[in-house]
């Protein structure tokens, strides 16, 4: 029987959770975790990430409503995630990822899934600001557009100025992806699973994975030195490793999917795989979940794959061996991520059997 109790949010969200739990178990934890939520907190506190833009700022810096506010950095508790999906990193390259990640989640919660809102930032160029570090002439000096500002000056100060690029590049298609996703919320018709797959790898927000590569011996030159490098600089990333850094983007969208369901589901969102699969397929709701938990384990699996791939090739270099451990490790700790929304699932339906 696949109906009644089985069939609520929470017992759909519980059986999701059982399964990314059972293909990503727990594992170990940076041993500086406490630290890393306490300083993006505070971080986040002090760009005014936290609470309305004392400057006035631009649409959406705070929608009022707590979802990307102090509430937001306690639910999502992101020091502790990057804790789980960077556990053996410097903590300089974790605590500079967590920072970062909370303007992303801030961003995403506020400002992305909102067309003039969203638009309102892209006019100021957000990825040009991260590469540059200025503000564009006549911008407003908006939490969101300053706290870019402060993430490039840490990227340039660990010595990554040649990491900017690549990041601003994911900026780029993560709010380009955005911007794509809003016609169908306009009009409350998904999109197809192909169309919707395409843009999820990019607004899932996973492109601060990339911060990875300030670490000592990844394949860049871009890791922090006393001193100018010397020599040969290492490879960068090839397209395997490119292509399965976006794999991992993808998986986390799809596991953010899954938990986040429920809550998208009362605000009528469109936009999610559930949904999307409901749709192409004339699935009912439960039936969409499942086939949803189906897809991620499959992504899943394809990653695991690939990795092993990628480690058996003997022309791999040490340093791209050591990226693919980074993402693969973040793949496994990214599971912590969904459990801020199980948390919020078990508060707003205590009784365990509500629809």
């Amino acid at each position: 029987m696949r109906d009644g109790v089985r069939d609520t949010p929470y017992a759909l969200a519980a059986y999701a959770r059982r399964h990314m739990n059972r293909l990503a178990p727990a594992a170990g934890d940076h041993p500086l975790a406490g630290e890393l939520e306490a300083d993006v907190r505070s971080w986040a506190v002090g760009r005014g990430l936290s609470g309305a833009d004392p400057a006035g700022g631009c649409p959406g810096d705070d929608r009022g409503d707590g979802s990307g506010g102090s509430g937001g950095l306690e639910r999502r508790r992101i020091g502790r995630l990057v804790g789980r999906c960077m556990p053996g990193a410097p903590v300089g390259v974790a605590r500079l990822t967590a920072r970062y990640l909370a303007w992303v989640f801030h961003f995403d919660d506020t400002v992305a899934e909102y067309a003039d809102r969203l638009a309102a930032h892209r006019r100021w160029d957000p990825p040009g600001i991260l590469r540059s570090g200025r503000l564009p002439a006549g911008a407003p000096a908006c939490a969101h557009l300053t706290s870019l500002v402060s993430v490039h000056d840490e990227v340039v100060a660990a010595g990554g100025t040649g990491l900017l690029p690549l990041l601003a590049e994911g900026l780029r298609r993560y709010a380009e992806s955005c911007a794509r996703e809003a016609p169908w919320r306009e009009t409350g018709t998904p999109p197809t699973l192909a169309e919707y797959l395409a843009q999820r790898v990019h607004t899932s927000g996973g492109h601060p994975l990339y911060l990875h590569l300030l670490a000592p011996g990844m394949p860049s030159d871009h890791a922090p030195r006393a001193a100018p490098p010397t020599g040969t600089p290492t490879a960068p990333l090839t397209a395997p490793l490119t292509g399965l850094a976006e794999l991992a983007f993808l998986i986390g969208g799809l596991a953010n999917d899954l938990l986040g369901h429920a809550a998208e589901q009362r605000q009528g969102d469109p936009v999610n795989a559930v949904t999307v699969l409901a749709h192409e397929y004339g699935l009912p709701v439960p039936e969409a979940y499942r086939a949803a938990v189906v897809l991620h384990a499959g992504h899943q699996h394809r990653f695991g794959t690939e990795c092993a791939g990628l480690l058996a090739d003997a022309a791999l270099s040490e340093a791209e061996r050591r990226f693919v451990r980074a993402v693969a490790g973040w793949v496994a700790g990214s599971a912590a991520a969904v459990e801020p929304y199980w948390h919020h699932l078990l508060a707003t339906h205590p009784t365990r059997g509500t629809g």
